[in-house]
């Protein structure tokens, strides 16, 4: 029986490409609508997506949704899915950063530059989404000011309610990684300079098994005028919070930007945008992979090696970075969310539209858009990272 269901899909999922590139007017789903549209209880959801039967997962895809490359991209949709806008402002509230804070039910998110972009006088609002109720909460000016240009963030290791925040610096505040209690309000630096000198402007961030925090750095901060000239060259650093390890792991990127780990943390993954200023070409746009070796005593942090283009985005940009739970790589790019195999084939495009970073929190897909958060809901499950 589940052959003849393989059989049945597989000659579905031709049929429905063939029918996307010849007549798109043929789809039975309507356009999304462009008002919010509130998502259910995460829970819930998770419940009714292990109940769906193989005729939900059949139905014609919903080209206003998704662009399939790939029938396995099939494997990761629910075709007739539509897209969903859980919140929205007239600017651009929702860029980097997103994380789920398990212990709050909420989603952590900071929003693009705002101010003067040709100064100093430049700033990062924080905020919250309540997933209950779809709210999205302005944190304290006063805190956004004491993590000057907030930027990347994931959860501290073992705890449900505090995050590792990357803050960028101000003029002379120097970049950091920051521990920032989102319950208390409480933070503290627990690192902010690399053999005396100060970072360019630490990007996104991803923790390895062992805890140590892995970080990219990017001289965005000199480029877009809120930081001096960089110090460093453009790297990705690997760092243990508990013994004070810190050790450049990969270099020679143009401006390396998200970092993830497969989930069995045998490969890192890259993105690098390539974007400088006044650059409208940007001279790179690529995925790359890496073997993890594991640190040769304890203390120490794991090493990369075999460095390797593992994919390139379509529509370019790729940013933020993010794996299921069956190793399948998706990216924020110009189009969307840009959705890769582990052998780096394209599957597919999930169209949020211009997708600068994304979450998982189960089988919910959040998208950060600038003046909007999507969602989607999918078979995919996020990848469990600490």
């Amino acid at each position: 029986m589940q052959a003849v269901q393989r059989s049945q899909r597989s000659v579905f999922a031709r049929t429905a490409i063939q029918s996307l590139s010849i007549q798109a007017q043929l789809l039975v789903r309507p356009r999304i609508a462009q008002h919010a549209r509130q998502v259910p209880n995460i829970t819930a959801r998770a419940s009714e997506a292990s109940n769906m039967s193989d005729t939900t997962e059949q139905q014609p895809v919903n080209s206003d949704s998704y662009a399939v490359d790939n029938e396995g991209f099939y494997d990761i949709i629910l075709p007739s899915e539509s897209l969903r806008t859980v919140a929205t402002e007239d600017y651009p509230f929702a860029h980097e950063a997103p994380v789920f804070v398990r212990g709050l039910n909420k989603l952590f998110f900071v929003s693009n530059r705002l101010g003067d972009h040709n100064s100093t006088n430049q700033r990062i609002e924080l905020r919250t989404l309540d997933l209950e109720s779809n709210k999205a909460e302005l944190l304290p000016a006063e805190l956004a000011e004491q993590l000057p240009m907030a930027n990347g963030a994931i959860n501290w290791p073992g705890a449900d309610d505090t995050i590792a925040l990357l803050t960028q610096g101000l003029g002379d505040i120097p970049p950091a990684v920051n521990k920032v209690n989102l319950r208390t309000m409480k933070h503290e630096v627990v690192l902010n300079s690399f053999n005396g000198k100060q970072f360019n402007s630490p990007n996104d961030v991803v923790a390895y098994m062992d805890a140590t925090i892995w970080f990219t750095d990017p001289s965005y901060g000199h480029d877009q005028n809120f930081r001096p000239g960089p110090q460093l060259d453009n790297q990705v650093y690997a760092f243990n919070p508990d013994t004070g390890a810190i050790k450049v792991v990969a270099k020679n990127f143009v401006r390396p930007n998200g970092i993830t780990f497969s989930p069995d943390y045998k490969t890192a993954y890259v993105t690098d945008t390539g974007e400088q200023e006044g650059n409208n070409k940007p001279l790179d746009q690529t995925i790359y992979a890496f073997n993890v070796i594991a640190p040769e005593k304890d203390g120490d942090v794991p090493q990369l090696q075999n460095r390797r283009v593992y994919a390139t985005a379509k529509s370019g940009h790729p940013d933020g970075i993010k794996l299921d739970s069956k190793g399948n790589v998706y990216t924020g790019t110009q189009a969307g969310v840009e959705v890769f195999d582990p052998q780096g084939r394209r599957l597919g495009t999930i169209r949020f539209g211009p997708t600068t970073n994304i979450v998982f929190v189960d089988n919910m897909l959040y998208g950060l858009c600038e003046e909007k958060i999507q969602a989607v809901r999918l078979q995919a499950t996020g990848a469990k990272l600490p």
